[in-house]
C-alpha cells in the first residue's frame, strides 16, 4: 500500500523545486501563469549577432518555462487529487494506478493505459 503521505512530501518538494525554477526564468502574472522576463540587457547590443545570440536565449527560456509550467500543474493536480481523498485512483478508468507507477512519478494521476 503506498504512503499517501510520503508521496504528499514528495509532490510538495517538487513544487518547490520548480517554482523556483520558474521564478528563476519568469515572474508570475496576475492570472497564475508565468512570464519570461528579458534579462535588463536584451536586445541593446550593437551587434546583430549578438542579438540573435539573445533572442535564440530567450527563445530557449520560453520553451524552458512551458515544459515547467506544464509539470507545475501535473503536480498540482496531484496534490488536488491528495486533498480530494482521491490520489491514487485513475481518473480516466477509475482503476487504482499502481504503486510502482506513483513511486516513479508520484503526480501520475492516471495508469499507463491512459497516460497521454
Amino acid at each position: 500500500m503506498i504512503n499517501i503521505d510520503e508521496q504528499k512530501k514528495k509532490l510538495l518538494t517538487e513544487q518547490q523545486e520548480l517554482v523556483a525554477d520558474l521564478d528563476n526564468i519568469g515572474i508570475k502574472s496576475p492570472d497564475g501563469s508565468w512570464m519570461v522576463v528579458p534579462d535588463k540587457d536584451d536586445g541593446t547590443h550593437a551587434d546583430a549577432i549578438d542579438n540573435a545570440d539573445i533572442t535564440e536565449d530567450f527563445e530557449e527560456k520560453i520553451a524552458r518555462l512551458n515544459i515547467l509550467e506544464i509539470r507545475h500543474a501535473q503536480v498540482q493536480k496531484a496534490l488536488d487529487a491528495v486533498t480530494a481523498g482521491t490520489y491514487g485512483i485513475c481518473e480516466v478508468s477509475g482503476e487504482q494506478i499502481p504503486e510502482e507507477r506513483l513511486l516513479a512519478n508520484p503526480s501520475a494521476t492516471t495508469i499507463v493505459a491512459h497516460a497521454k
